[in-house]
């Protein structure tokens, strides 16, 4: 072989490199972290959610990307394992609380994959970031998903129906929901605060929600000194428009941390918000009947207009 052509294929096994590492640079290919991330609970939960709603039950996986983007440091998405015929998931796009970490509700992965919804997590950039950064995060967040669905190379690709979206946060995370909601629109199926946190860290609410279109579920605990109910959850619930389709789901203890690993009442909290979400996306009575009011007697405190749910059209 000459100079020129050793040159030659010298260059082009560089470009094919350069080509091999950009793409692991947007997505961590088929690469399965399962292990440190699975969380046994959230299994137990969806299995007995899908036994419940006599829904299918399926393996999950999850992976790690989204480096490249400013709005946050990462993404870790978990996954249903589906079959070449199945049809696409919905997916929901969730934001921690001030100074989480996606760490802290690892069990919302495998509760929600199992049973077919696909579940972003997003790591901020800082654990401090504030509400108006995980609002955009959030939006940033499903434009992702959208990009992880149509790249070839990603464990997501073609799993995703892009008409079938939601947004969810904790605390802080759960205030951003409700504002990235208010620019969304339709965009989007539904957003869940988890014991929201009104508006920015030293402020207190003012104004109102009337530009929340999505259906909204919003759950609190009574006993939360963080963001007491009367001055966020219930609060931003009353803010909402009375048009807008939204459920209040108040348990009387639990405290601020509920919706993560070590809070209290996880299987309910998981069985509510997948019922609530495929009742969005599918329009299936057997989740709105359910969410419109069949367990009720769980919480402290229990409201909905009830708008959202095949069962009540047009009140």
């Amino acid at each position: 072989m000459n100079l020129l052509r050793m040159k030659s294929l010298t260059a082009y096994l560089m470009g094919i490199a350069l080509i091999a590492s950009t793409l692991a640079a947007f997505t961590v290919s088929a690469q399965d972290n399962s292990a440190g991330r699975y969380r046994p609970e959230g299994r137990t939960f969806a299995r007995n959610a899908a036994n419940f709603f006599d829904d299918r039950l399926f393996e999950a996986r999850t992976y790690e990307t989204g480096t490249d983007l400013d709005e946050f440091a990462s993404v870790t998405i978990f996954y249903p394992l589906t079959l070449s015929f199945d049809l696409p998931n919905g997916a929901v796009v969730m934001s921690p609380g001030f100074r989480g970490t996606p760490e802290v509700y690892d069990w919302w992965g495998p509760m929600l994959a199992s049973v077919g919804i696909i579940t972003a997590i997003i790591e901020t950039n800082t654990p401090e970031d504030n509400l108006e950064q995980r609002k955009n995060a959030l939006i940033a967040g499903i434009e992702l998903i959208k990009r992880e669905n149509a790249n070839s190379q990603s464990p997501l690709a073609n799993k995703l129906d892009e008409s079938q979206i939601a947004i969810m946060g904790h605390s802080l995370g759960g205030g951003a929901s409700l504002r990235a909601a208010e620019e969304l629109g339709d965009a989007i199926k539904g957003v869940v605060p988890l014991t929201p946190y009104c508006c920015e860290l030293g402020q207190s609410f003012e104004g109102d929600l009337n530009g929340v279109t999505t259906p909204t579920l919003i759950i609190a605990t009574a006993d939360d000194t963080i963001a007491p109910p009367d001055t966020h959850a219930r609060m931003l619930y009353d803010s909402i428009n009375a048009s807008t389709s939204k459920v209040y789901m108040e348990f009387a203890e639990g405290g601020h941390m509920i919706p993560a690993n070590q809070g209290s009442e996880l299987e309910a909290q998981g069985k509510y918000v997948y019922a609530f979400l495929k009742a969005n996306f599918t329009g299936d009575a057997k989740y709105s009947d359910f969410i419109g009011g069949e367990g009720e007697d769980s919480f402290s405190s229990y409201e909905t207009n009830k708008l959202c749910f095949s069962k009540y059209p047009d009140q």
